[in-house]
């Protein structure tokens, strides 16, 4: 008797491809075969194409445009409209886009989902975790709170930064590194291979971290400047942790928790890059920028020499700063490892890899300036070009794959052949992209850098002098966001940025589509959906009010920082952990019936208060529709 499986795997999966996707997900449960025939990427791939909003606008810009269900007047305008922005003859108002025609069918089919498809040649996507994360359910975890051990009360202490830590030899034992308000180092444990989800798996003594050697008795100062994002990177092989620490940069043993190294600077760390080892780290402080390589250091508080300190002449007048002396816009500081600024704020460091002769000598500076800044390790500190930007930029990531704006323009409303979308796909280069402020609002800015030719005979003195290195460059700075871009980073073939609503929003490759978005104050609501898409940064429910201020990738999952504690974003209806699951003492019934009924107490009087003050604010507007309510839109 033949079975289903006696099928071939084409003809099954033909067959798959018919069910919704709840169907499929419970197919895999029956047999080991059926699951690895229902985890086939060509058949995820289709369903989060069909899920997509590419398709659904696809869909009604044809509908609006055909001659069977528009007057004329309205059919005009719609082809207009369709042809314009230099589109002339769109392929959606062209003969045989509609066809009924089963072979035509299937061709626009095809070259409709290669103008979706966010992927690049040879690119590695699991499309089956890429549509849970593009259309599950969202819940956000937080990680057990370290307490204060010294203080009688135990209060909690604020975390001042986040880093991921990879353990040699341990498959799956990711943990999150990150300072404490009292000057420890906190490891917490994330995938459970060590206890709890979540728990904290080994803390340092206080004031490890502390700067200065403070007299016996005397208070530990706060050891993180506020609002510093990048504080702290870790070199996974190496296990070494590296922490700004006010002016000082401290070198951690992640075996020992034991202080390494301990380098001074003249002025603030506001941000370093990643730790790459051997690669030296980059090191961006108020108004200079040095390159940091712990081989060359093994002195326990090595600070910089005399003569370097004076060849930065700063003098201070109403906020403002200038370089004299030996430094100069024409002739930069001449010592190999510090290259001046001449504007304060470094906040985001990247170390793009793949670009150049060398794949890891390209360093990126971005900040309060008006232009990216890029370096060129082997030429540090000459300045390669700049990038110019007119924002405030905060936080920088970068895909190995390259960008074109007008393509990627143009895939977005489906216009392009099958061939011109493999064409700009394969061509070199790579993406730089980046997020900050630009007149109070959010700025995501995505930069396509040419393949840069090596530099293999060029001296020092006849290094090219600084040019504008992109060759495209997209800035939305409409739809991103109401308020500043906090973080940027890339989740599969998605975009992700933070904002200062608290919103996480999801976005296509082309920093223009919108895929999702979530506010981590509401706990489990996602945001809801208004008549020109998510409400985004109008949305105000009664929630914690944290915000995100840097993002990490783990295993498809996000691990977020809110700038006093850590949580893990992950694709599902339940919390992975709960603040119950660190608790040390086991509650009554009646202590847990108790503590929910004062939580659901507290939750209904801050909505009525809310709903107070939007009455109040509404009565102050005359009626006018100042201080309306979100249910209104």
């Amino acid at each position: 008797m033949s079975t289903l499986l006696s099928l071939p795997s084409e003809i099954l999966l033909n067959i798959i491809q018919f069910l919704p996707p709840s169907e499929i997900v419970n197919l895999q449960h029956v047999s080991k075969a059926l699951l690895k025939i229902c985890r086939d990427d060509g058949v995820w791939r289709e369903e989060a194409f069909q899920a997509s909003f590419f398709l659904d606008r696809i869909r009604r810009r044809r509908l609006l445009i055909a001659d069977s269900v528009q007057e004329p007047r309205f059919r005009d305008l719609a082809r207009a409209l369709a042809t314009g922005n230099g589109m002339e003859g769109s392929r959606l108002t062209q003969q045989g886009a509609g066809s009924v025609d089963l072979k035509a069918q299937s061709h626009e089919k095809i070259r409709l989902r290669a103008n979706w498809d966010p992927s690049y040649p040879n690119e590695n996507i699991n499309w089956y975790q890429e549509y849970i994360a593009r259309n599950a359910p969202i819940s956000t975890s937080w990680f057990e709170q370290p307490r204060d051990r010294e203080s009688p009360g135990h209060e909690y202490l604020e975390v001042r930064g986040m880093a991921l830590y990879d353990e040699p030899g341990e498959i799956g034992a990711t943990m999150v590194v990150a300072p404490l308000d009292d000057g420890s180092i906190c490891l917490w444990n994330i995938n459970g291979t060590r206890g709890t989800k979540g728990s904290i798996v080994a803390r340092s003594k206080s004031g490890l971290l502390s700067v200065y050697s403070n007299p016996p008795g005397s208070e530990l100062p706060k050891v993180i400047n506020t609002g510093v994002t990048e504080c702290i990177s870790v070199d996974s092989p190496g296990k070494r942790a590296y922490i700004a620490v006010q002016n000082g940069l401290v070198e951690v043993d992640l075996q020992t928790l034991s202080i390494v190294a301990h380098e001074k600077y003249p002025f603030s760390i506001t941000a370093i890059s990643e730790a790459r080892h051997p690669t030296p780290i980059t090191v961006g402080t108020s108004y200079s920028i040095y390159l940091h390589d712990s081989r060359a250091i093994h002195n326990k508080f090595n600070t910089h020499s005399n003569a370097q300190l004076e060849q930065l002449d700063f003098h201070f007048n109403s906020g403002t700063s200038s370089v004299s002396g030996s430094s100069n816009l024409n002739n930069q500081v001449s010592s190999p490892r510090i290259a001046p600024t001449y504007q304060s704020g470094p906040l985001s460091i990247l170390h793009m890899p793949g670009l150049g002769f060398d794949t890891t000598s390209d360093i990126f500076v971005a900040g309060r300036f008006p232009s990216i800044l890029n370096y060129d390790r082997r030429y540090f500190p000459k300045l390669k070009g700049t990038l110019y930007s007119g924002a405030r930029l905060c936080s920088m990531t970068s895909l190995p794959y390259p960008f074109a704006s007008l393509e990627k323009d143009l895939a977005r409303r489906g216009e392009l052949s099958v061939e011109q979308v493999l064409s700009s796909k394969s061509a070199p280069g790579t993406t730089l992209i980046a997020c900050g402020e630009y007149n109070s609002k959010g700025s995501l800015e995505i930069y396509g850098l040419p393949s840069d030719q090596p530099i293999l005979n060029a001296a020092l003195s006849n290094y090219p002098v600084p040019r504008t290195l992109h060759s495209t460059v997209m800035k939305n700075r409409q739809t991103s966001s109401g308020s500043k871009l906090l973080s940027v980073a890339s989740h599969g073939t998605r975009i992700v940025v933070s904002d200062g609503g608290g919103n996480l929003k999801w976005l296509e490759r082309d920093g223009f589509s919108e895929i999702r978005s979530w506010n981590i104050a509401h706990g489990s609501v996602e945001t809801p959906l208004g008549i020109f898409g998510t409400l985004g940064d109008s949305y105000m429910d009664s929630g914690s009010g944290d915000i995100v201020i840097k993002i990490l990738e783990n295993q498809d999952n996000l691990i977020l920082w809110t700038g006093e504690k850590i949580g893990l974003l992950n694709f599902s209806s339940k919390p992975g952990f709960t603040a119950e699951s660190f608790e040390s003492i086991v509650k009554s019934a009646e202590e847990a019936h108790r503590e929910r009924e004062e939580h659901t107490y507290a939750k209904a009087m801050r909505r009525a208060l809310e709903h107070q003050a939007n009455e109040v604010r509404y009565v102050r507007g005359l009626g006018l529709g100042f201080g309306f309510e979100e249910r209104d839109i």
